[in-house]
């Protein structure tokens, strides 16, 4: 009985496979529990730029309100506060990988697909690369690179009324006394909730009914204020994060859930730069790389040497930025500390 079969190089299979690049990528980022489409999401993503559509797109952002109100009898109109909001553009490049399953006696020899296994390396190699990409974007490691390049946008370095320093220490002269505590960790929410200068106000998440920041520590970070902290106070930070129900969250304190990633940039020998995020922290645009508009991602099979060789290709045009506006970062605290591996 004859079947019905899509090769490897079928355009059906290469719209079906650029759909599920994406799809199984984007949930596997480490960082994806940050990644929303609402504008009360740390990170907003969005994927509507197809192709032909330019490089930039532009996210909107409100601004808070600072009117006074109306007391009493006094007159409502002609008293109305204008509704302020800000445009943030950022440019979208494409970065791509592929992979080489190998020629036709590979195939022979080898027990597993070759194609599969190659499909799911690039998945995995995607994961890493955008991981990296988002955490340091969010701390402003402006020395992070994309195959040694500035990649999109360039990272800008936190601003000052964005950024805190354990023991007010420069990132340069940090000691094992520059260690993370509690207390640094109410430093940021402080200062998130009460900016200094002219920096906006870190907009809080808002989980059942309550208001929260998301913090990320490197996970050196994170053993070090284990193991400073008290253990029964530590055994009511971890039952506090279990009431939340969050993704990823390590525990919750004074209203921040703290959440822990070795991706966290180390900007000096054994220096961290962590972070406290709130609403439109980062922005995270997609465009039309796919087979068709609705695919942001390809896969683009492709042989050599008289098609002995099976190659692909997986792409995706996208960037991702920091929000900011009159060079002030808007919705991320970046708080360094330092902090070693534990010792045996």
């Amino acid at each position: 009985m004859a079947e019905t079969r899509f090769l490897t190089n079928d355009n059906l299979t290469r719209k079906k496979w650029a759909r599920d690049l994406f799809s199984i990528i984007l949930p596997a980022v480490e960082f994806n529990s940050l990644v929303g489409k609402g504008k009360n999401e740390p990170i907003q993503i969005r994927t509507e730029l197809g192709k032909g559509e330019g490089d930039q797109i532009t996210f909107g952002i409100r601004l808070p309100l600072t009117g006074e109100g109306v007391v009493g009898y006094d007159t409502v109109e002609g008293n109305e506060e204008q509704l302020i909001f800000r445009d943030f553009k950022m440019t979208i490049e494409e970065l791509n990988h592929a992979v080489d399953s190998g020629g036709k006696m590979d195939q022979q020899r080898m027990p597993y697909d070759l194609v599969v296994e190659g499909k799911e390396g690039l998945q995995e190699w995607w994961v890493d690369k955008l991981s990296d990409y988002v955490i340091n974007g969010l701390a402003g490691n402006s020395t992070f690179r994309i195959a040694g390049k500035v990649f999109a946008n360039a990272i800008t370095e936190p601003d000052t009324d964005h950024f805190l320093k354990m023991n007010g220490v420069a990132e340069a002269s940090m000691t094992a006394a520059d260690e993370m505590d509690l207390t640094f960790l109410d430093a940021m929410k402080q200062r998130a909730e009460m900016p200094t200068g002219d920096a906006f106000k870190v907009r809080p998440l808002v989980r059942k009914g309550k208001k929260y920041y998301k913090v990320v520590l490197h996970t050196y970070v994170f053993d070090a204020l284990r193991q400073n902290t008290n253990v029964a106070q530590w055994g009511d930070l971890l039952r506090a994060a279990n009431k939340l129900q969050e993704p990823n969250i390590e525990f919750e304190y004074n209203g921040m859930m703290v959440m822990k990633s070795e991706r966290v940039p180390q900007v000096q020998t054994n220096v961290y730069r962590n972070i406290l995020v709130g609403a439109q922290a980062g922005c995270w645009a997609w465009g039309g790389a796919g087979e068709s508009k609705s695919s942001v991602m390809a896969f683009v099979p492709y042989t050599r040497d008289a098609k002995r060789f099976l190659m692909f290709r997986g792409g995706g045009i996208f960037g991702f930025q920091k929000t900011t506006f009159q060079d002030l970062d808007y919705g991320v605290i970046a708080g360094s500390s330092f902090a070693t591996a534990l010792q045996e």
